[in-house]
């Protein structure tokens, strides 16, 4: 065991009450500290479920809920994805050695859905229990199903590691489940009710107006030496990588499936 993993934990876990302004105000911005660490946070789609029934009016028809009554997909993300930017680098106490998300962000995942941070890292006690990942393109798709212990996933790009160190040539794409039932109706197609464990979506769109209006992009484009961290909850969304040039998959990013 290297010294660094016998050393006691020195990260921190976020306070989800210190977000809740955020709730109420989702198109606002707080700033906040993290063991002397300054960080800003906002809301990176606000008003998810309005702009969700907007973009698929057509398909919708008597209104979201009515929507998701028909797909028998619940939605309860009304802002999606929390982004935390912190000004310099902190060590995020994201999981435990079993593997254990951390409390607070299990609240703030369970809140807001995915959960982006910024100029983090993983607790150093815990940073090298992953595995390195890289998905097919557009390929909107679950890691663990709604049964399995460990449903949360953990996406990190480490600033320490080689090949991690610079931005990334590809971006994780999230989306809320009822989005994918909705484009897969869009289409053409005649969705059964429920969540598929994958979907091929918006192949050939030109995807930049979607961007925080149904989907939320993690570009992973941060300056070199710069961590960051995504975490989300396979029950209520789903990811897939896409290749920002049309062809560069880009570096596996570290995963780690979570209880």
């Amino acid at each position: 065991m290297s010294v660094a993993a016998e050393r006691a934990s020195t990260a921190h876990g976020l306070d989800p009450r210190e977000f809740d302004a955020l709730a109420t105000n989702p198109r606002g911005e707080i700033r906040g500290d993290l063991a002397g660490i300054s960080h800003q946070a906002g809301i990176a789609v606000p008003d998810y479920g309005e702009k969700i029934a907007r973009y698929y009016a057509a398909q919708i028809g008597n209104g979201l809920p009515g929507a998701c009554a028909r797909a028998q997909i619940p939605f309860d993300l009304a802002q999606f994805g929390l982004l935390v930017a912190f000004e310099s680098p902190v060590e995020i106490a994201v999981h435990d050695t079993a593997m254990r998300l951390d409390d607070g962000l299990r609240a703030l995942v369970g809140r807001f859905g995915p959960v982006i941070l910024k100029n983090a890292v993983v607790d150093h006690t815990v940073r090298g229990r992953f595995h390195r990942n890289i998905f097919p393109p557009l390929r909107f798709h679950v890691d663990r199903g709604p049964t399995m212990p460990n449903r949360y996933s953990c996406f990190t790009r480490d600033p320490l590691d080689a090949e991690q160190r610079g931005p990334r040539a590809s971006s994780t794409l999230f989306i809320a489940n009822i989005v994918a039932w909705l484009e897969t109706l869009r289409t053409g197609e005649s969705p059964a009710p429920g969540v598929k464990p994958s979907y091929d979506l918006f192949a050939g769109q030109d995807l930049a107006p979607l961007f925080g209006n149904v989907i939320l992009e993690q570009p992973w484009s941060a300056p070199a030496g710069t961590g960051e961290i995504a975490v989300l909850d396979n029950r209520a969304a789903l990811h897939a990588t896409w290749h920002k040039d049309g062809r560069t998959p880009g570096y596996r990013i570290g995963a780690r499936y979570l209880t």
